[in-house]
């Protein structure tokens, strides 16, 4: 039994592959491409609407998340001395996404602070917001809040005065002739995570990575049986699991073995079953024990990026059909006998 059992084992580790997965950029800017040429103290300014030459809209167009976000200054401030030097940190701007809540009312459901605020150009901060599709952009400041005025009847803008936190919900009066200088980056968020897919996370098929899909590995033990192989696998992390095996049955042919693919836990034995099928078991009938088949076994694993790892061992069948032993010779001829005597007659006198 224990010889048997060592020239049935075959052990084998994977050897890991990585398929990344591609995709055409998603992410998308909206909000107002205007440079902010105006600024008012305490005011909370949300852009409702867009002359038709906007080159991106109003709310945002997909859900997911702002992972960046700008503000775009034409200012010239009037001032002397050290106040001057300190405008780009006094105008600090502060991002708002807002979502309606009716005609004239709007939820404040997501903020990002900003940084310094040079007065000529163009602001770029990064942020992690969630967004849904629909949801408006809204800007504050403290002491003073910038906005732009295009004079344009069709750009409508809302505004407020006063501090509003995340969860809270205003009231604001309507305007024409402005916007709020903002436009934000929106990416999607396939996993919900709350991470914009395409910059912030590496592994956007699962909410539980945002550093690169962890790779799975996969190891399988192997034991054969007179009608089966059964082959134990192990697995890093939990993951689907196929195993298969070929046997090459003579004359160029090969017969596929399968098994009923398993979920494998880490710490957990699985055990597959590969039946042998019915050609593998007529050739196995067909040759002696001295003849042998070669079935390949794999085990292969895949994450949840879709990279799959494979384990594969090789193992040996052995025929099934006893030799015949042969003694001697079946037919011997017989020694001659020795020849009869003839009888012996008696003289006549």
């Amino acid at each position: 039994m224990k010889k048997l059992l060592s020239a049935a084992l075959a052990m084998a580790i994977v050897a890991t592959t990585f398929v990344g997965v591609s995709s055409a950029s998603a992410a998308t800017l909206f909000g107002s491409g205007c440079a902010a040429n105006q600024i008012q103290d305490g005011a909370i300014w949300v852009s409702t609407g867009h002359a038709p030459a906007s080159p991106f809209p109003v709310t945002a167009p997909i859900s997911g998340v702002i992972t960046e976000w700008a503000v775009n200054s034409d200012l010239a401030v009037e001032s002397e001395g050290k106040l001057a030097g300190e405008f780009p940190r006094i105008l600090q701007q502060r991002l708002l996404v807002l979502r309606a809540e009716g005609p004239e009312a709007f939820k404040v459901v997501g903020e990002a602070a900003g940084g310094s605020l040079n007065l000529k150009g163009t602001n770029t901060y990064t942020a992690r917001v969630p967004v849904q599709a629909g949801d408006y952009l809204g800007i504050a400041g403290s002491p003073f809040t910038a906005y732009c005025e295009t004079k344009d009847p069709a750009d409508t803008f809302g505004a407020a005065i006063g501090g509003v936190p995340v969860g809270s919900t205003f009231k604001v009066e309507n305007a024409s002739g402005l916007q709020v200088p903002i436009t934000a980056r929106v990416e999607p968020d396939v996993d919900g995570d709350g991470y914009g897919d395409e910059t912030q996370d590496q592994c956007p098929q699962s909410a539980a990575y945002q550093s690169p899909c962890p790779v799975v590995t996969v190891s399988s033990l192997s034991l054969t049986h007179p009608k089966a192989v059964t082959v134990y696998v192990s697995s890093s992390l939990s993951a689907p699991v196929a195993v298969s095996g070929t046997v090459k049955i003579g004359k160029g042919k090969t017969t596929t073995l399968k098994a009923p693919g398993q979920t494998v836990t880490p710490g957990a034995l699985a055990r597959f079953n590969l039946a042998f099928t019915k050609p593998v078991l007529r050739t196995l009938r067909a040759l002696t024990t001295k003849k042998l088949l070669t079935v390949t076994v794999s085990a292969s694993a895949t994450n949840v990026a879709g990279s799959v790892s494979t384990a594969t061992s090789k193992l040996k069948l052995r025929g099934q059909r006893k030799t015949v032993h042969r003694t001697g010779a079946h037919h011997r001829k017989s020694a001659k006998a020795p020849a009869k005597a003839k009888p012996k007659h008696a003289k006549r006198h």
